[in-house]
């Protein structure tokens, strides 16, 4: 196999290129007095609508025992937001320290969105857009209330 042929099955294997078509004719026969056959092309035939939804779960836990159902949302690779308001201090960084380390074995991402609220996502969901500021107050903490 030459090298040309390997690099052209590389590139159908990737989807770059279509297959080489193979020409029809008669072997043993002097190209210039045969009439060809015209070539067929096979080409790939992708499916555009394969892309699943993502869905997102809103939670908005009261004890500390609800981190076990937003981390296998997280899990089975739906998007998490936590708001975290209704905790106390202490049990909003328990829950958030559970998730940061949930988020960090799954390859996800957490993105804070505001005071107290949080987005945990899988590792087929981006984050994008504007960071959150802190405000200018005084109210630097993770848990601001």
């Amino acid at each position: 196999m030459s090298v040309k042929s390997f690099f052209k099955k590389i590139l159908y294997f990737l989807g770059i290129e279509d297959e080489e078509t193979q020409e029809q004719g008669v072997e043993g026969f002097d190209d210039h007095h045969i009439a060809r056959q015209e070539q067929k092309r096979v080409g790939r035939v992708i499916n555009i609508h394969q892309a699943s939804k993502n869905t997102m779960v809103i939670f908005k836990p009261s004890s500390f025992e609800q981190v076990r159902e937003i981390t296998d949302e997280v899990k089975n690779r739906r998007a998490a937001i936590v708001n975290l308001e209704k905790l106390d201090k202490d049990n909003a960084k328990r829950v958030l320290d559970f998730m940061a380390g949930s988020i960090y074995a799954l390859n996800g991402a957490v993105k804070k969105v505001g005071p107290g609220i949080f987005v945990f996502v899988p590792d087929n969901i981006d984050i994008s857009g504007v960071e959150i500021e802190e405000d200018i107050k005084g109210k630097s903490s993770l848990l601001s209330k």
